[in-house]
C-alpha cells in the first residue's frame, strides 16, 4: 500500500454551489444489456420451454408446486433483474457545500452533511486480479474507488469513477476540503489491505465479485436443469 499526501485535482465544474451526478450512457447501456443476459439469455431454456408447450395451459401449473417452480423462480428473477437495474440506472448524486443526497428508485434517500464524516478514502488503484468489474474500464486518471465514512467507520457513500464519473470523485474530494474533513490518499492496495485499514469500506460484492458471479452462474445452471427436469423438452 502506498499513500500520498491529501492533494485534489481541481474539479472542472466551477464554482457552482451544487452539482448533480447520474451514471454516464455507458452504464445506462451495459445495465440494459447485462439485465437482458441475465433475464432473457440465462433463462432461455426456461422461456422456450413454457411458451413451446403451452404451458399456462396446463391444468398443473398455478396448482402443483413443483412444476409451477421454474416459473415463479424467473419471476423472482425478473423482479430482481429489473429492480437493480432500476437502482442503478435512475441513481444520482447532488453535491454541495453542506453535504450530499444520494437518490435512486428502490432504494432509501440516503442525505449526509459534511460534519457526519469521519474521513474520505481515496484509492486510486484497487488490486482485485482479473475481475468481471473491470469490464467497466475507468479513466486512467480516475481513482477506483472514493469512500465517504462517518465518524464510526462506517461507509456513508461509495463515488465509483464507472457509475459517476470523475468529475463526481473531484467534486468530492473537493467539497471534503473545503468542510475540513481529512482525507487518506492511497496510490495501490489490495482488497485485503483496505479492509484492514477500513472493514466497511468496501461492500461483500466489491471484495469478492468472481465468486458472486461464479455462485450467480451456478444458480442459472440449477435453474435450468430444474427446469427440464421437471417440464422437459
Amino acid at each position: 500500500m502506498i499513500s500520498t499526501p491529501d492533494a485534489v485535482t481541481p474539479a472542472q465544474d466551477g464554482d457552482l454551489p451544487t452539482r448533480t451526478y447520474g451514471p454516464p450512457a455507458s452504464v445506462v447501456i451495459g445495465s440494459l444489456v447485462v439485465g437482458f443476459v441475465f433475464l432473457v439469455v440465462l433463462e432461455f431454456l426456461v422461456i422456450i420451454s413454457f411458451v413451446g408447450q403451452r404451458l399456462w395451459n396446463d391444468p398443473a401449473m398455478m396448482h402443483d408446486l413443483l412444476f409451477t417452480l421454474p416459473l415463479l423462480i424467473w419471476v423472482v428473477i425478473a423482479v430482481a433483474v429489473t429492480v437493480t437495474m432500476l437502482r442503478v440506472i435512475t441513481s444520482w448524486l447532488q453535491i454541495d457545500e453542506n453535504g450530499f443526497v444520494l437518490r435512486s428508485l428502490f432504494r432509501r434517500t440516503r442525505t449526509t452533511r459534511w460534519d457526519e464524516v469521519g474521513q474520505v478514502i481515496a484509492a486510486r488503484d484497487i488490486d482485485r486480479g482479473a475481475s468481471a468489474a473491470e469490464a467497466l474500464d475507468a479513466p486512467e486518471t480516475a481513482y477506483d474507488g472514493v469512500y465517504v465514512m462517518d465518524r464510526q467507520g462506517r461507509r456513508l457513500l461509495a463515488v465509483s469513477s464507472r457509475f459517476f464519473g470523475q468529475r463526481a470523485q473531484e467534486m468530492t474530494l473537493r467539497r471534503a476540503r473545503e468542510a475540513g474533513v481529512g482525507i487518506v490518499h492511497i496510490d495501490a492496495i489490495t482488497p485485503a489491505e483496505l479492509k484492514r485499514q477500513a472493514p466497511q469500506a468496501m461492500s461483500f460484492v466489491d471484495r469478492h465479485p468472481n465468486p458472486l458471479l461464479l455462485a450467480l452462474l451456478l444458480f442459472y445452471v440449477g435453474h435450468n436443469v430444474l427446469t427440464f427436469v421437471v417440464w422437459g423438452l
